[in-house]
Order: structure tokens, then C-alpha cells, then sequence
């Protein structure tokens, strides 16, 4: 897979493909070891480096209902927030 190095703040960088992020199991935060090796660059994720989210989906949407969530309350925008 080919990418380019690009300006990233005051340093370089490269993306890594979404396909790779989804084959490595990868996700912000997760730590990569990175190492030079005959001109190569080597990434790998180092393993056991992600914590978990601590609550599922399903914990943190139980017991929520339309009352709850408070589904009949609009925001109210005021003509500061809107710029006017």
C-alpha cells in the first residue's frame, strides 16, 4: 500500500489506510512500536497497549427511552449562538 509523507503540525507524518486500521485492530490511542530496519520502516502495534471502553453499548443505552433521553426538548438557539 502506497502513501505519502506529508507536514503534520511541525512534524511529518503518513496516514495509515483505513483498511489497515480495521486489519491491525487499531483505534486512536493505540500504541505502535516503529523501528528502522535496512532503510525499512517497521510499524507494529504493540500488543495488549489498548484498554478497552469499560461500558458496552448496550449498558450505557439501558433503561434510556424517549423520556429519559429527554426526546421532547428542543434546543433553543439564541440569535448570539446563531452569530447574529
Amino acid at each position: 500500500m502506497r502513501t505519502q509523507v506529508r507536514k503534520i503540525g511541525n512534524s511529518l507524518g503518513s496516514i495509515i489506510p483505513a483498511s489497515l486500521i480495521r486489519q491491525l485492530n487499531l483505534r486512536e490511542g493505540s500504541e505502535i512500536d516503529m523501528k528502522e530496519d535496512g532503510g525499512r520502516i517497521i510499524l507494529e502495534p504493540v500488543k495488549g497497549s489498548q484498554k478497552p471502553f469499560p461500558f458496552s453499548e448496550k449498558v450505557l443505552l439501558k433503561g434510556l427511552d424517549a423520556h429519559t433521553a429527554h426526546a421532547d426538548e428542543l434546543a433553543a438557539v439564541s440569535e448570539k449562538e446563531m452569530g447574529c
